[in-house]
């Protein structure tokens, strides 16, 4: 069993080009990655795989049952009820896998994106698909559920295709990684680690190739200007209008090199040497290395005169079915606090006390964990309506995290990543001096991360995020606020 598709081209309708062009690929049994940056095409051409969207052009295997596990967890997917009504040996394990509890399903709108998301995997695998495709399956998952995660997944024997920037769960699940790159689709085998290990060897003979390319080209022009030097001698040599008219010896050489051909020579010369440099120009550009943008994005930041930007008083406030015990916590204008716990601990619960807490007049960049439809609209027209200078401020940010400004503000194919990114990047034209942040490496390619990774940890103001990615915030924060059984913790790291 297999899934193929040939000849796919799909483009978005505000789109003036397709985002997927004559893509062929075939997925077999078992998992295969995804990789790429935001907005190039994984989850378009997952959901083409799946039947969810039709390609312009272009076919894909049919007669299979596919299901789709979305990047957002904010509905309730599909069949939940009746999965929540199997008490059958599959629905069993599952539940037990995820630790799922019997209400769970039936108080959806309740939980939070951590327990939504494990339900949402858990209604999946039960269906038992032919093709099933993870669209960042870890996303607002802690350490516990991303090992339940790998379990449940490493099970189905089908096809599966895993969009992911998670580069543990691609090593432990991927048998090969497909990597959305300048020149097309390229296949490698492995997880995330053995692809990556070789698209930096081929990366780094591409550069020694580029650079003995330029060196050759660089060796080529040198050689036909002094070529063209030691024509412009000889010309002048050849040249009558100085000679004595009465020299007939003199004229007589010059109209013998003439005739014996020597400057038809030196002009089939300088043809074979233009023909050299075209196609050393040629293999330069065949060398073509895709740039990585680096750089400082807060030059004109400044941390708050106020030397604490938030004061939290000791409270209990309502979390869930229980409450949540808070101990008397402040965040300087240079703090940078990460906050932790398991998903369901209270998290978000403690983000949106505290941000009835934040002062009216203090300039705070808020990013929540989602946004719905019409927050999405909201933050395309908001830079659609900046000024041409203020707009190029943005997408010049947009491009230092790892982003396609050209492509960015097209609507319909701008991914919750790339949202994401316009949020930070439209925020800063404000100069915060407070970011809240709730996951935000979640739909993030891992180049993204990277680059925002090193935006954050150089932030000069005050900063607070709520994730699981424990690499991420030990790059960025300095003290950890941890939410676990109903009371939260400060400690420095």
């Amino acid at each position: 069993m297999q899934l193929a598709l040939s000849g796919v081209t799909y483009a978005y309708p505000s789109s003036p080009e397709p985002i997927l062009s004559n893509v062929s690929i075939t997925f077999p049994q078992g998992w295969t990655g995804l990789l790429g940056d935001n907005g190039c095409g994984k989850t378009t051409l997952a959901r083409i795989a799946c039947g969810l969207i039709a390609p312009d052009r272009g076919a894909v295997t049919q007669g299979l049952f596919c299901v789709m596990c979305a990047q957002e967890a904010d509905e309730p997917p599909e069949g939940l009820y009746d999965f929540a009504a199997d008490y059958g040996r599959d629905a069993r394990e599952l539940r037990r896998v995820f630790r799922i509890e019997d209400d769970m399903p039936w108080r959806f709108d309740e939980l939070s994106f951590g327990e939504r998301k494990k339900l949402q995997i858990a209604v999946a695998l039960w269906q038992r698909p032919d093709v099933l495709v993870a669209d960042e399956p870890t996303n607002h998952l802690d350490v516990d559920a991303r090992g339940q995660l790998v379990e449940a997944l490493g099970r189905f024997r089908g096809i599966g295709i895993l969009v992911s920037h998670d580069r543990e769960l691609l090593d432990a699940l991927a048998g090969r990684c497909v990597s959305f790159e300048p020149e097309g689709l390229v296949v490698r085998p492995g997880g995330y680690s053995a692809a990556h290990a070789q698209a930096e060897l081929e990366r780094a003979s591409t550069l020694r190739e580029r650079s003995a390319a330029k060196g050759e080209l660089a060796r080529l022009a040198a050689e036909k200007d002094r070529r063209a030097h030691e024509a412009a001698r000889a010309d002048g040599r050849r040249s009558k209008r100085r000679l004595d008219p009465k020299d007939k010896s003199a004229r007589a050489k010059i109209d013998l090199a003439i005739f014996t051909g020597q400057d038809g020579a030196r002009g089939r010369r300088s043809a074979q040497m233009d023909t050299h440099i075209a196609a050393a120009q040629a293999r330069v550009e065949a060398a073509f290395v895709h740039k990585r943008y680096d750089g400082d994005l807060w030059m004109d930041a400044e941390p708050s005169p106020r030397k604490t930007v938030l004061h939290i008083p000791v409270a209990t406030i309502p979390c869930g079915s229980g409450t949540l015990s808070i101990p008397e916590l402040y965040v300087g204008n240079t703090d940078h606090i990460g906050v932790v716990g398991p998903n369901g601990a209270g998290k978000s619960t403690l983000l949106a006390h505290l941000r009835t807490l934040i002062a009216a007049d203090l300039p705070v960049l808020d990013i929540p964990q989602e946004l719905d439809p019409d927050r999405r609209r909201q933050v395309i027209k908001s830079v659609q309506a900046l000024s041409s200078a203020e707009r190029g401020q943005v997408l010049s940010t947009v491009a230092q995290l790892n982003s396609n400004p050209d492509r960015i503000l097209e609507g319909e194919r701008t991914s919750p990543g790339e949202l994401r990114k316009l949020m930070l990047a439209v925020g800063m034209l404000s100069r915060p001096v407070l970011i809240v942040m709730d996951e935000p490496t979640n739909h993030l390619d891992l180049h993204s991360v990277e680059a925002l990774e090193r935006a954050l940890s150089s932030y000069p103001g005050a900063l607070v995020l709520v994730s699981h990615d424990r690499a991420f915030l030990s790059a960025c924060t300095q003290r950890t606020w941890e939410v676990r059984h109903g009371a939260v913790t400060s400690t420095s790291h």
